[in-house]
């Protein structure tokens, strides 16, 4: 991965590293995916149907999105199921109890906010909003000892 500035970052870059505060934290959006491939379900009269596998039991998985902010831009982080359940510290029945009342996600938003992060991960053009999303890979806290080292080896 490399280390580069938010606005360094272009569309289609595969393997980058960002660190930055977190400014804006997102609700979680929950939905059911196919237990083989993870992708999304349709629903039916009671039933879930996978485009791949057909009729499925499906599992539950869901997406939290971030604004991080390195001093040089800003940019909307995606986090998905693995990604947010490791930043919170979160098991699927925990993060269960965010679905059934998003109001109890409010003490966690907050406690995000100002959080400094390092993401790596992919840069994708959101067409929809003609803007540039960052799709987490790994995420953790940023350790300000590695930080500084970084910078004194500059």
């Amino acid at each position: 991965y490399e280390r580069k500035k938010i606005n360094e970052l272009h569309d289609g870059d595969g393997s980058a590293e960002i660190v930055g505060t977190v400014v804006q934290v997102f609700d979680p959006r929950f939905f059911n995916v196919c237990p083989e491939c993870s992708k999304k379900v349709t629903e039916a009269m009671g039933s879930f149907s996978c485009n791949t596998h057909g009729n499925v039991k499906p599992v539950l998985s869901y997406v939290m999105n971030v604004v991080i902010d390195d001093g040089s831009g800003n940019i909307r982080s995606v986090l998905w199921k693995n990604q947010t359940a490791h930043l919170l510290e979160k098991n699927e029945e925990q993060m269960l109890i965010y679905k059934n009342n998003i109001a109890a996600f409010e003490e966690v938003k907050t406690d995000l906010l100002g959080e400094q992060l390092k993401l790596l991960g992919q840069v994708k053009k959101n067409d929809l909003f003609s803007r540039l999303e960052f799709n987490v890979q790994i995420v953790s806290r940023a350790k300000p000892e590695e930080e500084l080292a970084r910078l004194e080896k500059v």
